[in-house]
C-alpha cells in the first residue's frame, strides 16, 4: 500500500492481507511451524511468536514477549478479542514493531492482528509503558471491515494511521456494495485521536474516487455505497450543503440505485441523520 486508500482501497487491502494467509496456507508444509517476529528500538525489544499449522491454517500459542532495560516486563498468551474470535499475524506484513507515536520519546509496542473470519476484523495493540509501575498498559483500537496504512502526511516525523471509516458497513447497503471514507488517526499519551479534517488533501482525493464509482457507467443500480461515502467526504470539507443539493439533483434524474432503503428519497433522509449522528455533518 503506497498511496492514501479510498475506502475501497482500504478494505481490499485488508482483504489481500488474508488472500495472502490463505496462499501460503495451500502452498505451505503440512507440518506446523514456530514463527518468531522481533522488533526493537532503544532498550525495548519485543517478540512476537506463534505456531502454524498450513494443513488446516490454524494459528496457536501466541505469545508477546516485552523486555525493557533486559528486564521482562510483558510475558504472556496474546488473547482473542471475544470468546467467538482467534488470534492471527496481520497478513502479509510484519505484525509487530517497537517505535514512539507521539513526543514521548519512550516507544510504544504494535501488534497488529486479525480476528481470523471472512472479512472482520483487524485491529491494533498498542503497548504503553508507565514508568511509576514499571509496566506497561494495553490500548486496543479496531480498525472493523478495513485495515490501516501507515504514513506521515505532514511530514512531522510521527505516524499516521490511514484507515476508512467502518461505521460505514452495512448501513446502506451489503458489504459488498459499501464503501468507506478515508480515516485519519494518531495516537497521543494512551488513546487514538481522528484527525482525519486536519488532512484536507486526502480527503478530496478519496472524494474525487468516491464520485467516480458512484456515477460510472454499470454502477447506477448500487451506488449508494459510494455516494454516502462521498457525501462523508464532502462534509469534512465543509460542502455538506452543496453535496446534498447535487445527490437531491441526482435523485431527480433518477441516477441514485438500491439499497436497504425503499425509495431515493428515504436514502438521503438515512444519510442525513447517519451523518449527523456519526459527527460528518455539524
Amino acid at each position: 500500500m503506497r498511496r492514501f486508500p479510498s475506502s475501497s482501497g482500504v478494505k481490499s487491502a485488508g482483504l489481500a492481507c488474508l488472500a495472502a494467509l490463505v496462499a501460503s496456507a495451500a502452498a505451505g508444509a503440512a507440518a506446523a511451524r514456530h514463527v518468531v517476529e522481533t522488533a526493537a528500538s532503544g532498550d525495548v525489544q519485543a517478540e512476537f511468536s506463534y505456531d502454524y499449522d498450513a494443513r488446516n491454517f490454524r494459528f496457536s500459542n501466541v505469545h508477546l514477549t516485552i523486555r525493557r532495560g533486559g528486564d521482562v516486563l510483558v510475558d504472556g498468551p496474546v488473547r482473542p478479542l471475544s470468546r467467538y474470535a482467534s488470534v492471527w499475524p496481520a497478513g502479509s506484513k510484519k505484525s509487530v514493531e517497537v517505535l514512539s507515536l507521539d513526543r514521548n520519546p519512550e516507544p510504544e509496542v504494535l501488534l497488529d492482528l486479525y480476528t481470523g473470519v471472512a472479512h472482520c476484523c483487524w485491529y491494533t495493540e498498542i503497548h504503553r509503558y508507565v514508568a511509576p509501575a514499571n509496566t506497561y498498559l494495553m490500548l486496543v483500537h479496531s480498525w472493523g471491515n478495513t485495515s490501516y496504512r501507515p504514513a506521515d502526511p505532514n511530514r512531522d516525523g510521527l505516524r499516521e494511521f490511514v484507515s476508512g471509516d467502518d461505521r460505514f458497513a452495512y448501513e446502506f447497503t451489503s458489504f459488498s456494495g459499501s464503501t468507506f471514507p478515508v480515516q485519519i488517526w494518531q495516537y497521543h499519551a494512551g488513546r487514538f485521536v481522528d484527525v482525519t479534517r486536519r488532512f484536507p488533501r486526502p480527503i478530496r482525493r478519496d472524494a474525487r474516487r468516491q464520485w467516480r464509482w458512484a456515477v460510472a457507467k454499470g454502477n447506477r443500480a448500487g451506488n449508494v455505497g459510494p455516494l454516502a461515502s462521498w457525501a462523508a467526504d464532502e462534509c469534512l470539507l465543509r460542502h455538506c450543503r452543496s453535496a446534498f443539493r447535487q445527490l437531491d439533483a441526482l435523485r431527480r434524474k433518477h441516477w441514485i440505485g438500491h439499497g436497504w432503503d425503499a425509495t431515493p428519497r428515504k436514502f438521503l433522509r438515512h444519510l442525513r441523520r447517519f451523518l449527523q449522528r456519526t459527527g460528518y455533518l455539524r
